[in-house]
């Protein structure tokens, strides 16, 4: 049996096994084409993460332009928790000297610094788009980044010195009115909301898969009856418990793979799962997975694998 691709659930890093999400890109390199900043926001493990992280990677391409730098960063990370260590970061991130920024300095000199940096890269051709995963962590620490913090930020992004792609699960409004900021730095960033995956995207996401998961018409029928949700953890985490039982040699049974399933979405999603629910509705929720379409995935899968040997 190949490997089971369906294990790793964090962050995707390698774009080839990034699904979907046509949309919310379309939209985002839309605005960066003219500098504009974008604020994607989703429930926690919807994939915001993976399609900042696919941002970066494949963002001077989409854009047809090299002459972007784009950084990402984890705002929950250590190396992130000041001002300083901010600003710091993204200068060393673009290749720019970091030597003007100090724990000493007052803060306003700080950002000034920064400011003359990232317009001189600006002013030799080259811009800079700073993907932020998880904004909401600057909030945990209101001291560093305050009202003057995020006025500084306003002022370069409405000059359009850089751009913004941010990530978080409430609209970063929320956070501002939660934590009593006056900035209007949130006004100038166009929110992308990321909800499930649509029917085409699940369609995309068994055909990728196909094949390493070497699906059935059984799997695909299990899929379609119980997947209360087109969420791609919960499709994942579907897609993996079926290769177990198939690896394990258990014999089909749905409501012993449900209960296991339920319990899995409660490990990594919290809360209570009712597999029963999902057996009593068992409408077939995603109309993709019929016997016509999964004939074309495999076509597709074996036509795949045969170039795969082939190169």
């Amino acid at each position: 049996m190949q490997e089971n691709p369906f294990t790793v659930r964090n962050m995707i890093q390698n774009p080839r096994d990034f699904i979907g999400r046509k949309a919310e890109i379309s939209h985002i390199i839309s605005r960066l084409k003219t500098t504009q900043s974008c604020s994607v926001v989703g429930e926690r493990r919807i994939g915001k993460s993976s399609l900042l992280y696919y941002l970066f990677q494949t963002g001077n391409e989409r854009l047809e332009d090299a002459n972007i730098r784009f950084v990402y960063i984890d705002l929950t990370d250590a190396c992130v928790q000041t001002a300083v260590d901010f600003l710091m970061t993204v200068l060393q991130e673009t290749g720019l000297p970091t030597d003007g920024i100090k724990d000493d300095n007052k803060p306003t000199r700080n950002l000034v610094l920064f400011d003359k940096q990232i317009k001189a890269l600006q002013q030799s051709g080259t811009s800079v788009v700073l993907c932020l995963d998880e904004f909401e962590g600057l909030f945990n620490n209101p001291q560093e980044f305050s009202d003057p913090f995020f006025n500084h930020l306003r002022s370069m992004i409405n000059q359009r010195k850089l751009a913004l792609v941010t990530a978080s699960r409430q609209p970063l409004e929320i956070y501002s009115l939660e934590h009593k900021l006056t900035s209007p730095f949130f006004n100038l960033l166009s929110i992308t909301e990321l909800g499930n995956f649509t029917e085409h995207e699940v369609e995309d996401f068994i055909a990728h898969y196909q094949p390493q998961a070497n699906f059935t018409e059984q799997d695909l029928d299990f899929i379609n009856r119980y997947l209360d949700e087109p969420r791609p953890i919960k499709l994942q985490i579907f897609c993996d418990m079926m290769l177990q039982w198939r690896e394990q040699g258990f014999e089909w049974d749905n409501d012993t793979q449900l209960e296991k399933i339920a319990k899995v979405y409660s490990q990594f999603l919290g809360g209570t799962h009712d597999w029963k629910k999902w057996k009593s509705k068992a409408t077939g929720l995603l109309n993709v997975l019929s016997a016509e379409n999964f004939g074309k995935w495999i076509a597709n899968a074996q036509a795949a694998k045969a170039l795969s040997n082939i190169t």
